[in-house]
């Protein structure tokens, strides 16, 4: 599954409310959405925050799923990572999603294993990288 569209420059705008760059990012640190906002926003990307699953499974409902991808945390009040991962796939969602952890395990591996995550970032990561990557998939 395509992480967006490709496109030529890393620095290549995409239009207003695309769809395919949209980016939903899920993490209880609001100091770390805010980075996240910025930095993924000076890649042309749209960037919506949640603090925790059911807010994610709000704004996810509102934007009628539609997200190039999703960057959620593991460990969060109200709703983990791994149950709002679950309810991303039971609501159809079929795009990329990546799991972002200050320390993953592996057990922490193992329960994401049935529901088709496309990788893990391990905080702190690198923003360039991961817009690069998301601009470049096909």
């Amino acid at each position: 599954m395509p992480f967006g569209k490709s496109i030529n420059s890393p620095l290549a705008m995409p239009s207003q409310n695309d769809p395919f760059f949209r980016l939903l990012c899920v993490d209880d640190n609001p100091a770390l959405l805010q980075a996240l906002k910025l930095g993924f926003g000076a890649y042309g990307f749209e960037v919506v925050t949640a603090l925790h699953g059911f807010d994610a499974l709000m704004r996810f409902q509102a934007h009628n799923g539609n997200f190039a991808a999703i960057l959620t945390d593991t460990n969060m009040p109200n709703m983990n990572g791994v149950v709002l991962v679950k309810y991303l796939r039971v609501l159809g969602y079929r795009g990329p999603i990546l799991v972002m952890s200050g320390g993953l395990t592996v057990s922490d591996g193992r329960a994401y294993q049935d529901y088709a995550v496309s990788g893990f970032l391990s905080k702190p990561f690198e923003i360039s990288m991961v817009a690069t990557m998301l601009m470049q998939a096909d």
